[in-house]
């Protein structure tokens, strides 16, 4: 029974510390873009504030 813990069991344990590093790189790269996004939201809602098109027609 306790066979099938102790086969492979550095293979096991490289692939969990593999595991754990991806899940944290994942999950850092999830939390930049979400950043990103709301900082480009913001500077988009800024920039037509500051910048009236008064007089500009749209282009077709």
């Amino acid at each position: 029974m306790n066979n099938w813990f102790f086969n492979n069991f550095w293979i096991k344990i490289v692939s969990l510390i593999l595991a754990v590093i991806t899940w944290f790189y994942v999950n850092e790269e999830i939390v930049k873009e979400k950043h990103m996004t709301k900082q480009l939201y913001k500077s988009s809602i800024i920039n037509r504030v500051q910048i009236p098109s008064y007089g500009v027609k749209p282009i077709k």
